[in-house]
Protein backbone atom coordinates (compact mmCIF):
# COMPACT_ATOMS: atom_id res chain seq x y z
CA UNK A 1 0.00 0.00 0.00
CA UNK A 2 1.34 3.61 -0.66
CA UNK A 3 2.66 6.02 2.54
CA UNK A 4 0.29 8.31 2.79
CA UNK A 5 2.45 8.80 5.92
CA UNK A 6 5.45 9.60 3.76
CA UNK A 7 4.63 13.44 4.72
CA UNK A 8 6.29 17.10 3.44
CA UNK A 9 9.35 17.65 5.08
CA UNK A 10 8.04 20.33 6.74
CA UNK A 11 5.86 19.96 10.06
CA UNK A 12 4.16 23.43 9.16
CA UNK A 13 3.19 22.55 5.83
CA UNK A 14 1.68 18.96 7.13
CA UNK A 15 -0.58 21.05 9.89
CA UNK A 16 -0.83 23.59 7.65
CA UNK A 17 -2.96 21.14 5.52
CA UNK A 18 -4.58 19.32 8.23
CA UNK A 19 -5.88 23.01 9.65
CA UNK A 20 -6.44 25.11 6.22
CA UNK A 21 -6.99 22.69 3.36
CA UNK A 22 -6.65 18.58 3.51
CA UNK A 23 -4.25 16.02 4.31
CA UNK A 24 -4.42 12.57 4.03
CA UNK A 25 -3.45 10.02 7.17
CA UNK A 26 -2.96 5.81 7.34
CA UNK A 27 -4.73 5.27 10.88
CA UNK A 28 -4.73 1.02 10.22
CA UNK A 29 -2.86 0.91 13.48
CA UNK A 30 -6.07 0.85 15.08
CA UNK A 31 -7.82 -2.40 15.80
CA UNK A 32 -11.05 -3.22 14.09
CA UNK A 33 -14.13 -5.67 15.05
CA UNK A 34 -17.76 -6.68 13.14
CA UNK A 35 -19.85 -7.90 15.18
CA UNK A 36 -23.61 -9.78 13.62
CA UNK A 37 -26.75 -11.06 14.73
CA UNK A 38 -29.74 -10.02 15.96
CA UNK A 39 -28.54 -9.35 19.54
CA UNK A 40 -25.50 -6.85 18.58
CA UNK A 41 -26.55 -3.95 19.92
CA UNK A 42 -28.23 -4.93 22.46
CA UNK A 43 -25.45 -7.10 24.21
CA UNK A 44 -22.86 -4.51 23.10
CA UNK A 45 -24.46 -1.82 25.00
CA UNK A 46 -23.70 -3.91 27.79
CA UNK A 47 -20.39 -3.58 27.39
CA UNK A 48 -19.76 -0.11 26.36
CA UNK A 49 -20.58 3.19 28.16
CA UNK A 50 -22.21 5.09 24.99
CA UNK A 51 -25.34 4.28 24.02
CA UNK A 52 -25.76 1.44 21.18
CA UNK A 53 -29.15 0.41 21.72
CA UNK A 54 -30.56 3.88 20.00
CA UNK A 55 -28.13 3.55 16.82
CA UNK A 56 -30.04 3.13 14.15
CA UNK A 57 -28.38 2.80 10.37
CA UNK A 58 -25.57 5.65 9.85
CA UNK A 59 -25.70 6.31 13.02
CA UNK A 60 -22.08 6.19 15.13
CA UNK A 61 -21.28 6.69 18.92
CA UNK A 62 -17.56 7.08 21.32
CA UNK A 63 -17.22 5.22 24.10
CA UNK A 64 -15.32 3.40 26.55
CA UNK A 65 -14.68 -0.81 27.27
CA UNK A 66 -14.83 -0.61 31.27
CA UNK A 67 -14.15 -3.47 33.73
CA UNK A 68 -16.19 -4.29 36.44
CA UNK A 69 -14.00 -1.86 38.75
CA UNK A 70 -14.98 0.86 36.12
CA UNK A 71 -11.43 1.35 34.86
CA UNK A 72 -10.55 1.75 30.77
CA UNK A 73 -10.11 -1.28 28.61
CA UNK A 74 -10.62 0.82 25.30
CA UNK A 75 -11.63 3.57 23.62
CA UNK A 76 -13.87 2.68 20.78
CA UNK A 77 -15.57 3.90 17.77
CA UNK A 78 -19.19 1.99 16.95
CA UNK A 79 -20.48 2.49 14.00
CA UNK A 80 -23.96 0.94 12.96
CA UNK A 81 -24.86 -0.59 9.74
CA UNK A 82 -28.41 -2.56 8.58
CA UNK A 83 -27.32 -5.93 9.60
CA UNK A 84 -23.83 -5.12 11.26
CA UNK A 85 -21.78 -2.75 13.60
CA UNK A 86 -18.07 -1.77 13.37
CA UNK A 87 -15.81 -1.07 15.75
CA UNK A 88 -12.78 0.90 15.64
CA UNK A 89 -10.55 0.25 18.84
CA UNK A 90 -7.31 1.05 20.55
CA UNK A 91 -4.30 0.36 18.41
CA UNK A 92 -3.74 -4.19 19.11
CA UNK A 93 -6.51 -3.96 21.42
CA UNK A 94 -9.09 -5.69 18.77
CA UNK A 95 -8.31 -9.39 20.15
CA UNK A 96 -8.53 -8.89 23.64
CA UNK A 97 -11.74 -6.87 23.08
CA UNK A 98 -13.26 -9.50 20.96
CA UNK A 99 -12.04 -12.37 23.86
CA UNK A 100 -13.43 -10.03 26.65
CA UNK A 101 -16.92 -9.60 25.04
CA UNK A 102 -17.14 -13.58 24.06
CA UNK A 103 -16.52 -14.36 27.69
CA UNK A 104 -20.53 -12.83 28.31
CA UNK A 105 -21.91 -14.36 25.53
CA UNK A 106 -24.18 -17.28 26.51
CA UNK A 107 -27.59 -17.19 24.77
CA UNK A 108 -26.92 -14.00 22.93
CA UNK A 109 -27.36 -14.26 19.19
CA UNK A 110 -23.75 -12.27 18.22
CA UNK A 111 -21.19 -13.41 16.17
CA UNK A 112 -17.58 -11.33 17.08
CA UNK A 113 -14.05 -11.33 14.69
CA UNK A 114 -11.57 -9.13 13.81
CA UNK A 115 -12.51 -6.84 10.94
CA UNK A 116 -8.94 -7.52 8.60
CA UNK A 117 -10.50 -6.91 5.42
CA UNK A 118 -11.16 -3.33 6.00
CA UNK A 119 -7.87 -0.60 6.35
CA UNK A 120 -8.91 2.99 7.79
CA UNK A 121 -8.21 6.10 6.19
CA UNK A 122 -8.44 9.54 7.58
CA UNK A 123 -8.98 13.03 5.34
CA UNK A 124 -7.91 15.97 7.91
CA UNK A 125 -8.61 19.71 7.43
CA UNK A 126 -11.72 21.58 6.60
CA UNK A 127 -11.77 21.00 2.85
CA UNK A 128 -11.60 17.08 3.39
CA UNK A 129 -15.92 16.78 1.95
CA UNK A 130 -14.48 18.88 -1.13
CA UNK A 131 -11.81 16.06 -1.49
CA UNK A 132 -14.03 13.86 -1.78
CA UNK A 133 -16.56 15.23 -4.11
CA UNK A 134 -19.59 13.37 -2.38
CA UNK A 135 -22.32 14.38 0.24
CA UNK A 136 -20.92 13.24 3.35
CA UNK A 137 -22.60 13.44 7.32
CA UNK A 138 -22.29 16.51 8.97
CA UNK A 139 -22.57 15.70 12.33
CA UNK A 140 -19.59 13.80 14.32
CA UNK A 141 -19.80 10.02 14.22
CA UNK A 142 -22.63 9.70 11.71
CA UNK A 143 -21.47 7.31 8.70
CA UNK A 144 -22.60 7.22 4.93
CA UNK A 145 -21.69 4.60 1.87
CA UNK A 146 -19.90 6.66 -0.69
CA UNK A 147 -17.97 5.73 -4.03
CA UNK A 148 -14.39 6.58 -4.38
CA UNK A 149 -13.25 6.46 -7.61
CA UNK A 150 -15.90 3.25 -8.07
CA UNK A 151 -14.74 2.05 -4.64
CA UNK A 152 -17.77 1.45 -1.83
CA UNK A 153 -15.87 3.00 0.94
CA UNK A 154 -18.29 3.96 4.18
CA UNK A 155 -17.10 7.80 5.55
CA UNK A 156 -17.47 8.67 9.07
CA UNK A 157 -17.33 12.03 9.77
CA UNK A 158 -14.34 11.64 12.70
CA UNK A 159 -14.17 13.74 16.13
CA UNK A 160 -11.17 13.75 18.51
CA UNK A 161 -8.63 14.74 16.16
CA UNK A 162 -7.79 18.03 16.55
CA UNK A 163 -9.01 19.04 13.29
CA UNK A 164 -12.48 18.89 11.13
CA UNK A 165 -11.73 14.87 9.77
CA UNK A 166 -13.62 12.04 7.94
CA UNK A 167 -12.37 8.30 8.70
CA UNK A 168 -12.51 6.39 5.19
CA UNK A 169 -13.10 2.69 5.89
CA UNK A 170 -11.84 1.04 2.51
CA UNK A 171 -11.68 -2.37 1.18
CA UNK A 172 -8.09 -3.30 1.77
CA UNK A 173 -7.49 -4.76 -1.47
CA UNK A 174 -8.27 -1.54 -2.57
CA UNK A 175 -6.92 0.99 -0.03
CA UNK A 176 -4.00 1.72 -2.56
CA UNK A 177 -6.02 2.81 -5.28
CA UNK A 178 -7.75 5.12 -2.92
CA UNK A 179 -4.24 6.20 -1.33
CA UNK A 180 -3.17 6.87 -5.05
CA UNK A 181 -6.33 8.91 -6.15
CA UNK A 182 -6.95 10.88 -3.14
CA UNK A 183 -3.42 11.96 -3.19
CA UNK A 184 -3.64 13.22 -6.43
CA UNK A 185 -6.85 15.40 -6.23
CA UNK A 186 -5.98 19.09 -5.83
CA UNK A 187 -4.88 20.38 -2.19
CA UNK A 188 -4.25 16.99 -0.41
CA UNK A 189 -1.45 16.72 1.04
CA UNK A 190 -0.27 13.24 2.96
CA UNK A 191 -0.10 13.69 6.71
CA UNK A 192 2.18 11.79 9.30
CA UNK A 193 1.77 10.63 12.84
CA UNK A 194 4.06 13.63 14.29
CA UNK A 195 1.53 16.19 12.78
CA UNK A 196 -1.39 14.42 13.97
CA UNK A 197 -0.13 14.30 17.58
CA UNK A 198 0.88 18.57 17.34
CA UNK A 199 -3.16 18.71 16.16
CA UNK A 200 -4.65 16.99 19.41
CA UNK A 201 -2.21 18.17 21.98
CA UNK A 202 -3.06 21.91 20.71
CA UNK A 203 -6.86 20.64 20.99
CA UNK A 204 -6.05 19.61 24.49
CA UNK A 205 -7.45 15.66 23.38
CA UNK A 206 -5.57 12.46 24.85
CA UNK A 207 -5.40 9.28 22.97
CA UNK A 208 -5.26 5.79 24.73
CA UNK A 209 -2.75 3.98 25.12
CA UNK A 210 -0.92 7.62 25.62
CA UNK A 211 -2.79 9.46 27.95
CA UNK A 212 -4.76 7.17 29.73
CA UNK A 213 -5.41 3.11 29.56
CA UNK A 214 -5.90 0.23 31.95
CA UNK A 215 -5.37 2.35 35.24
CA UNK A 216 -7.82 5.01 34.56
CA UNK A 217 -11.64 5.97 34.65
CA UNK A 218 -13.61 7.41 32.04
CA UNK A 219 -13.92 10.94 33.91
CA UNK A 220 -10.30 11.32 34.29
CA UNK A 221 -10.04 11.48 30.61
CA UNK A 222 -12.18 14.47 29.85
CA UNK A 223 -14.05 12.73 27.61
CA UNK A 224 -17.55 13.40 28.61
CA UNK A 225 -19.01 12.64 25.33
CA UNK A 226 -18.01 9.45 25.94
CA UNK A 227 -20.50 8.35 29.19
CA UNK A 228 -24.23 8.28 28.86
CA UNK A 229 -25.47 8.46 32.56
CA UNK A 230 -29.14 7.96 31.37
CA UNK A 231 -28.28 4.63 28.57
CA UNK A 232 -29.00 2.12 31.92
CA UNK A 233 -26.65 -0.65 32.83
CA UNK A 234 -23.08 -1.95 31.83
CA UNK A 235 -19.97 -3.40 32.74
CA UNK A 236 -18.89 -0.97 35.81
CA UNK A 237 -21.91 1.49 35.11
CA UNK A 238 -22.13 1.09 39.36
CA UNK A 239 -18.62 2.46 39.98
CA UNK A 240 -18.65 5.07 37.03
CA UNK A 241 -22.31 6.30 38.20
CA UNK A 242 -20.66 6.50 41.74
CA UNK A 243 -18.38 8.64 40.44
CA UNK A 244 -19.93 11.22 38.31
CA UNK A 245 -22.52 11.64 41.61
CA UNK A 246 -20.41 11.63 44.34
CA UNK A 247 -17.50 14.02 43.73
CA UNK A 248 -15.67 12.96 40.88
CA UNK A 249 -12.40 11.65 40.57
CA UNK A 250 -8.59 12.78 42.20
CA UNK A 251 -6.98 12.90 38.90
CA UNK A 252 -7.75 14.91 35.94
CA UNK A 253 -6.52 15.67 31.84
CA UNK A 254 -4.84 19.23 31.49
CA UNK A 255 -2.50 20.65 28.68
CA UNK A 256 0.86 21.46 29.32
CA UNK A 257 2.92 24.07 28.37
CA UNK A 258 6.71 22.11 29.12
CA UNK A 259 10.18 24.28 29.47
CA UNK A 260 12.87 21.84 29.73
CA UNK A 261 16.74 21.91 28.34
CA UNK A 262 15.77 18.99 25.81
CA UNK A 263 12.98 16.88 24.57
CA UNK A 264 11.22 15.38 27.98
CA UNK A 265 10.07 11.62 27.07
CA UNK A 266 6.74 10.54 26.87
CA UNK A 267 5.79 9.05 30.64
CA UNK A 268 7.79 11.74 32.75
CA UNK A 269 7.37 12.50 36.28
CA UNK A 270 5.43 15.48 37.31
CA UNK A 271 6.25 16.85 40.99
CA UNK A 272 4.14 19.52 42.89
CA UNK A 273 5.47 20.04 46.62
CA UNK A 274 8.43 17.46 46.43
CA UNK A 275 5.72 14.66 45.72
CA UNK A 276 4.60 13.36 42.17
CA UNK A 277 1.29 14.72 40.95
CA UNK A 278 0.97 13.25 37.50
CA UNK A 279 2.93 12.56 34.49
CA UNK A 280 3.40 13.82 30.75
CA UNK A 281 2.21 11.78 28.97
CA UNK A 282 2.29 13.30 25.44
CA UNK A 283 4.70 15.14 24.75
CA UNK A 284 5.47 17.46 21.21
CA UNK A 285 7.12 19.75 19.80
CA UNK A 286 4.98 22.49 17.68
CA UNK A 287 6.47 23.49 14.32
CA UNK A 288 7.24 26.78 16.39
CA UNK A 289 9.81 25.71 18.50
CA UNK A 290 7.39 25.10 21.47
CA UNK A 291 7.10 22.31 23.52
CA UNK A 292 3.62 20.98 25.01
CA UNK A 293 2.04 17.96 26.55
CA UNK A 294 -1.06 16.48 28.04
CA UNK A 295 -0.70 14.85 31.21
CA UNK A 296 -3.87 13.50 34.16
CA UNK A 297 -2.26 15.29 37.22
CA UNK A 298 -4.23 15.07 41.02
CA UNK A 299 -6.61 17.86 41.75
CA UNK A 300 -4.32 19.51 43.84
CA UNK A 301 -1.70 20.66 41.06
CA UNK A 302 -4.46 20.88 38.64
CA UNK A 303 -5.32 24.48 39.05
CA UNK A 304 -3.91 26.40 35.40
CA UNK A 305 -0.64 28.44 36.01
CA UNK A 306 0.47 25.53 38.74
CA UNK A 307 3.89 25.07 37.91
CA UNK A 308 5.26 21.16 38.01
CA UNK A 309 8.31 20.19 38.56
CA UNK A 310 9.61 17.21 35.51
CA UNK A 311 11.73 14.71 37.37
CA UNK A 312 13.72 14.76 34.09
CA UNK A 313 14.90 18.08 34.31
CA UNK A 314 13.29 21.71 33.61
CA UNK A 315 9.08 22.31 34.35
CA UNK A 316 5.80 22.93 32.76
CA UNK A 317 2.97 24.86 33.63
CA UNK A 318 -1.02 23.59 33.24
CA UNK A 319 -2.52 25.11 31.30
Amino acid sequence: MPEPQTPPTSLHDQIQAATAGCGLAERSARGRLEMTGADRQRFLNAYVTCDVKALAPGDGAYGFFTTAQGRILSDAVVLAQADRLWLDVGPSQEGAIADHLRKFVIVDRVEIRQLQEIEILTLVGPRAAEALAAAVPEETWKHAQVLVDGVETTVQRRGLLGAPALSLWVPASDTPRVCELLLARDGVRPVGEEALEVLRAEAGIPRFGVDFGADNFPQETGLAEAVSYTKGCYLGQEVVARIHYRGGVQKELRKLRIQSGSMPRSGAPLLFDGREAGAATTVVQTPDGRTIGLGIVHRRAAEPGTRLEMADGGWALVD
